[in-house]
Parts: C-alpha cells; sequence; structure tokens
C-alpha cells in the first residue's frame, strides 16, 4: 500500500518527468529494434505485438525511475529502537507526538503564533483556537519554575529556556511541547539555530523517554517551520536522526521513533538515501 502511494504521489507532482522516462525508454527500443532489422531483417521484429511490448517496457522503465517511497524504518545497530521516516500528518499517527514551540509558550494566534505553523495548527486543530485549556496546563507544569518576565505588547511574558517541555493532554492524545524558538519582543519573529535545535531536541527526547510508556514517539520536521535554522531539509532530518541514535545509545528512548514529513518536502527528499546511508 505505502508503495502505490509513493508511485501515486511521485506521478501527480511530476507527470511530465514520468512520460518524459517513459519516451526515452521508447525511442531506446525503437533505435535498438530498428537497428536489429537493419542488419538482421530475419528476426522481422514487427507488428502490433512487438509495439505492445515496447509500449510495456517503456511504461514499467517509467514506473521504476518515478517511484520514491514514502515510508522507510531501520534499526538501531545495538538497540532494539526503529527509527521509521514518512510523508504523512502528525496528527494522526499513534503514539506520544511532539510539537515545537517558542520560548513563552504562546497560546493566542495571529502575531505570536503564526497560524501556518505547526504550533498554530495545533492550537486550531486541538483547541479550536481557544487556549484556555492549554494556558492552564503550561501553567500548572512550568508555574513553579522561577524565569524571568519580558514586556511585550502582545503574548505571554514568562520567557522559558530552550528545551523547557510540556507534557499536554488533548482528549485521549498526548504531545510533549518544547520550547525550541526564541522570539522578538517587537517584531515577534520567531529564530533558532543549530545549537538550540540540538539543546530542544535532546530535552524532547529525555521527556519522551520518561512519558513514552512503549508508545511510539512522533516527531515533526523540528527546526524547519517558519522558526526554522536556515539549513536543507535533508541536514534537519539528519540532525533529527543523530541526536535520536546519541540519545539511544545514551539509554534507550522507546521503541520506535518516527519522523513524520510534510508532503510537500516530497520533492527534497528521497528516503531511500537515507535508509541506506544510515544503514552503514
Amino acid at each position: 500500500m505505502n508503495d502505490i502511494k509513493g508511485l501515486w504521489l511521485s506521478l501527480k507532482r511530476h507527470p511530465w518527468r514520468a512520460l518524459g522516462q517513459m519516451f526515452l525508454a521508447f525511442s531506446v527500443q525503437w533505435t535498438v529494434v530498428e537497428s536489429f532489422d537493419h542488419f538482421l531483417p530475419v528476426l522481422d521484429v514487427k507488428g502490433a505485438g512487438a509495439l505492445w511490448v515496447v509500449i510495456v517496457l517503456s511504461f514499467c522503465w517509467a514506473i521504476i525511475h518515478a517511484w520514491k517511497p514514502i515510508r522507510v524504518e531501520w534499526r538501531i545497530p545495538n538497540s532494539n529502537t526503529t527509527i521509521e521516516i514518512l510523508f504523512g500528518d502528525l496528527f494522526e499517527q499513534d503514539g506520544l507526538r511532539a510539537i515545537s514551540v517558542n520560548e513563552f509558550f504562546d497560546s493566542a494566534i495571529g502575531r505570536p503564533v503564526s497560524s501556518r505553523s505547526l504550533h498554530g495548527i495545533f492550537l486550531t486543530r486541538c483547541f479550536g483556537g481557544h487556549p484556555e485549556s492549554f494556558d492552564k496546563q503550561v501553567d500548572a507544569q512550568l508555574g513553579p519554575l522561577n524565569v524571568a518576565e519580558v514586556q511585550r505588547k502582545e503574548g505571554k511574558r514568562r520567557r522559558y529556556p530552550i528545551g523547557t517541555t510540556v507534557l499536554m493532554d488533548v482528549s485521549s492524545d498526548q504531545y510533549i511541547l518544547v520550547a525550541l524558538s526564541c522570539t522578538d519582543t517587537e517584531t515577534h519573529k520567531a529564530s533558532a539555530d543549530v545549537g538550540m535545535l540540538w539543546t530542544a531536541l535532546e530535552a524532547l527526547l529525555r521527556r519522551a523517554r520518561t512519558e513514552c510508556g512503549g508508545r511510539h514517539l512522533n516527531l515533526p520536521l523540528v527546526g524547519s517551520g517558519l522558526a526554522g535554522v536556515g539549513l536543507p531539509t535533508r541536514d534537519i532530518l539528519n540532525i533529527i536522526i543523530l541526536c535520536t541514535i546519541a540519545e539511544t545509545k545514551t539509554r534507550h528512548v522507546t521503541q520506535r521513533i518516527r519522523v513524520v514529513l510534510h508532503s510537500d518536502r516530497f520533492d527534497e527528499i528521497d528516503l531511500r538515501v537515507f535508509k541506506s546511508n544510515w544503514e552503514k
């Protein structure tokens, strides 16, 4: 089923590329057949049957070159943890899900939290844009912390260290929120760097070690959104995998750690390459 979905997504996004490969294969076969027919006329490769064979072979060639997987997995050596990478919807995955937020744990959609960010989508999808329950859970877990308050025109004022985590209950689901990005107090623009990304990932995985309880852990492409660290998708994914392996080698986190990519990254990533590189 995953192979069919991967093929459909590949053809849907790049139909002309597939047609180009089919035409290329047809042309090569036509040249070969014409050459044999000229030099070895006794073969007599002609007729509708031969044409259909060439068409079918050309179609198969195009399918092979167009297909890219939407899911791969491999076992971390000397552990019982499997890393899985797939294209899909984070909110539809079973297990514990992770969301990166800014250091204020803002909850107001607008300037503090963009509706286009994963943080904003989480607030809208899980709380209907009404943050009271969200704020209550954040305050219950982080309220006792002694942190500085910052004057801002909008949003919350308590600023927490990068890597601060909150376990959020939403109906029957649970999420780990981790502070990843810093927010400009004037423009509300969020930003992060590689060091902050690594710190946030380490804290997230350590919290997951405590909270998973045998459940899968689902990670988005942390650090690639509006507060991105400015690296290509493949580099961010490599950092996530490397940090995951490092924490797993330190102490077991959970049996399956899944990185969920949005389909808009499909053209940037060939999952076969990642599987091949990290299995070595």
